[in-house]
């Protein structure tokens, strides 16, 4: 984050002759550094600062130290203050040595400045490739853009040889977060070794990604190799970058960061939905460092005008532009920027605020992001939080709020300059409400666009902007929120409400129009050139890492939640137990024996193979019967940054296989504990473990059928009646009950069971006669029982078969509960 003389207030032009003034030197964190005249410095908890120091009150940008005619000054730009012998200021002027506290006037971390004698600076020389220490050359009026803030400028190299003759100098550059790339750019996003500017013959440059995670874009659209040149707009992480060609022919890179004190505009969106409207003609403009609330009656939009505003559900027509880009067009490059905190709480309660924050991390930084580096910076976003208390803390036990800013800490892990909130203060209590208001306050300070979808009105002042939505879908008041009940005429937004939903003959988008309010706080639009025409195929989001890589994230994180709900454990760890308990409380001794029944031994083994194959489906379709629908907030929020469907589900599949597969084992085992078993193998050479792989295929096809109802159904509560209506139904089409293999319709609905493969192939062990009960085991006999090895290898086939047509089915449905997002046409 390096110093910006514009933004800071240093005037434009060249930096004045330094000798005349003395150095600063400064001491913090361990750390020392000296100043010459006409550098500066920027202080903060962000890694990115040019001074980074770390602390529970520490701002992301707490202190601007900079050079001016009458001395160094300190200003400070944070939330908790800084605080010299003991009282705050807003600006010092360093006479002296001086200490500094930031945050906090007794305890905050200690900043040490003094004066020192003038040191004359170096005379730059040649430098080959790139030259990381030109910044403090460059004017003062060159270094801001509408695009971010410039942080270095590295020259590449002269053009003195005609454009037909060899490169002069720096033929490759190569770009990166590493310390051994040409250019450095300290960004958790940006790979170790991200891209390469490569000189061509003719002269020219292209740019080359060097296969990362998250892309290298050129004008917006992501290359793998493209040519560059004055007018073109490169993307990395959240650098932007151009060539610029100086008058004496030398080849500069022009290094942009985004800091989010950038504008935020939508004009004219409109969203139409099955011939219906839910946005008419909305359109707002946002300063650097805003937060906007959005309010409104029921179903006036606001929850479609977030979508519109994300990009997830681009706008039929009109435009958003972030930095005079437009985000539809450039959505691919800029959705890194953007974070979403939807309604529901997209955390797995289970966890720690540390440990969940960690999985996230794993998730949406590359691979070669060290865990050092992942750690650093999530220690960083519990800070700034306030969560630093609740690090190690179960999220079920944290209150609303607490659990509400770990949401937002999740998207803060990259850094976005933009942040959508859907409804964070819902079921929160007034103090709650107003300690997530503040908290959002605080993130805008810090230099980001916050927009907050609420219902809550009680702490709209905090807020700088409030855009109030009428019904059907159009801006009633954009303004500061002290002036909109001046503007309505009323007394409380209560009343407010109560006149939009009454008043339905006034036009409130055209009386807002005509308004003082809206020339002054709105404005002409801006172009119409990018106009929606209509949604395409769905943008995917790209990868941050591997499938397998994800896969294995994911099924730690996935085990890491199953074994932290010690109920759920427990519970199924008891549950074959108890069932194995119940087939020992049936009657008789044959067990699995059919020569011990022909013999007259009391007890009937068909009965006590439908139990053990019922039971083993029952916990099959326990198992995974909730696993999806009571994550799909995560889901959708996970994949619309880059998950892959097939890591998520084969995480569900592989963690949920051992489990269901360890319960199936210890039912047969134990249920069969102190009986006979099947008189004679049909293909493994014991009849137990023909009886154990049956329970464990019709456990695992059970469990990939209990993820696609769970894929299916919009509510967990639903799971539970489900579960009772499977376990029938696998009760009664196992045929176990029923001869059913000439049913015209039964029989062929019992395919989809199970059970029904999973009885059959104990059967086919164990030469279950034809019908529980009958004393003869050759007349009517199911062929799908025949104790021979090709029908038992038939038997197993068949539950295989299952579990990958459930599987399929439920990655199917897993599509439907997927952000949607078109991608505009230009």
């Amino acid at each position: 984050m390096a110093f910006d003389p514009v933004r800071a207030g240093a005037p434009p032009g060249p930096t004045p002759p330094p000798s005349p003034s003395p150095s600063l030197e400064i001491r913090a964190g361990g750390q020392h550094r000296t100043l010459r005249p006409g550098e500066g410095l920027v202080v903060g908890r962000d890694e990115s600062s040019d001074l980074q120091v770390l602390g529970p009150r520490v701002s992301r940008e707490h202190l601007l130290i900079r050079s001016t005619p009458a001395g160094w000054q300190l200003v400070d730009r944070s939330r908790n203050g800084s605080f010299a012998a003991g009282r705050p200021f807003r600006e010092i002027t360093v006479t002296g040595p001086v200490t500094i506290r930031l945050g906090d006037a007794a305890e905050g971390p200690e900043l040490h400045a003094a004066t020192v004698p003038p040191r004359p600076a170096p005379v730059p020389g040649p430098v080959p490739g790139a030259d990381r220490s030109a910044t403090a050359t460059v004017p003062a009026a060159q270094r801001s853009s509408a695009q971010g803030r410039l942080s270095a400028v590295h020259r590449l190299a002269t053009t003195d040889l005609p454009p037909s003759g060899p490169a002069a100098a720096a033929p490759r550059v190569r770009i990166g977060r590493a310390d051994d790339n040409d250019v450095v750019v300290g960004d958790l996003l940006v790979s170790r070794h991200h891209a390469e500017l490569l000189r061509r013959p003719d002269g020219g440059w292209d740019i080359a990604d060097l296969g990362s995670p998250n892309g290298t874009f050129v004008d917006g659209a992501r290359v793998r190799r493209a040519p560059v040149g004055p007018a073109s707009v490169v993307g990395i992480g959240h650098a932007l970058f151009h060539l610029d060609v100086g008058q004496d022919g030398s080849v500069s890179l022009v290094e942009h960061v985004d800091t989010g004190d950038i504008g935020f505009r939508a004009d004219g969106l409109v969203v139409r939905e099955g011939g219906k409207v839910l946005l008419q003609g909305v359109g707002f403009s946002l300063g650097q460092r805003s937060l906007l609330a959005v309010v409104g009656p029921s179903g006036a939009g606001k929850s479609t005008l977030l979508r519109a505003l994300t990009g997830f559900r681009p706008a039929d027509e009109g435009v958003v532009t972030y930095a005079d880009r437009d985000l539809y067009a450039d959505y691919d490059e800029l959705r890194q920027r953007i974070g979403l905190v939807p309604q529901d709480d997209i955390l797995h309660p289970q966890l720690t605020v540390r440990r969940a924050l960690a999985y996230a991390a794993r998730l949406r930084f590359p691979t070669d992001v060290s865990a050092a580096d992942r750690d650093r910076r999530i220690e960083e976003v519990i800070g700034e939080l306030g969560l630093t208390g609740q690090a190690d803390q179960r999220i079920d036990s944290l209150s609303g709020g607490q659990r509400k800013r770990t949401s937002v800490a999740l998207e803060l892990l990259t850094r976005p300059s933009l942040l959508f909130l859907d409804e964070p203060t819902s079921g929160l209590d007034p103090g709650l409400d107003k300690s997530v208001m503040h908290t959002l306050r605080g993130l805008a300070d810090d230099g980001r666009t916050v927009v907050v979808v609420t219902h809550n009105v009680a702490n709209l002042d905090v807020c700088d902007r409030l855009l109030l939505l009428a019904p059907g879908g159009t801006v009633a008041y954009f303004g500061p929120p002290q002036e909109a009940l001046a503007y309505f005429g009323v007394t409380d937004f209560a009343d407010l409400f109560l006149l939009l939903d009454r008043d339905k003959t006034v036009d409130w988008a055209d009386r807002y129009r005509r308004s003082p309010q809206w020339a002054r706080y709105v404005g002409a639009p801006a172009s119409r050139r990018h106009q929606h025409l209509g949604p395409t195929a769905p943008a995917a989001a790209p990868r941050q890492q591997p499938v397998t890589t994800q896969f294995a994230v994911l099924a730690r994180r996935y085990l890491a939640v199953v074994l932290a709900d010690r109920q759920y454990t427990i519970f199924m760890a008891v549950l074959p137990l108890l069932l194995a308990v119940l087939t020992h409380a049936l009657p008789g001794d044959t067990g699995l024996s059919q020569e011990a029944q022909f013999r007259g031994t009391p007890g009937n083994p068909n009965s006590l193979l439908l139990v053990f194959v019922v039971g083993a489906a029952l916990m099959g379709s326990a198992a995974a019967i909730r696993e999806i629908v009571k994550e799909r907030e995560i889901y959708r929020r996970e994949r619309a940054i880059g998950l892959s469907r097939g890591a998520y589900l084969a995480s569900k599949l592989s963690v949920l296989v051992v489990v269901t597969g360890v319960q199936a084992v210890l039912l047969g085992l134990l249920g069969l504990l102190g009986r006979p078993g099947p008189d004679a193998p049909a293909v493994l050479g014991s009849g137990v473990l023909e009886i154990v792989v049956a329970l464990v295929g019709v456990a695992v096809a059970s469990m990939a059928l209990g993820l696609a109802v769970s894929a299916a159904i919009t509510n967990a509560d639903r799971g539970m009646p489900l579960l009772v209506l499977l376990a029938m139904l696998q009760f009664i089409l196992s045929s176990a009950l029923l001869q059913i293999q000439d049913s015209p319709v039964l029989a062929q609905l019992s395919w989809l069971v199970p059970a029904r493969w999973g009885f059959a192939l104990g059967a086919s062990t164990v030469a279950v006669p034809s019908g529980p009960g009958l004393p003869t085991p050759y007349r009517e006999r199911d062929p799908l029982w025949d104790h021979d090895a090709a029908t038992w290898v038939l038997d197993l086939g068949a539950l295989v078969g299952l579990t990958v047509l459930f599987a399929l089915v439920t990655a199917v449905l897993l599509r439907r509960i997927e952000p949607i997002r078109g991608r505009r046409r230009r």
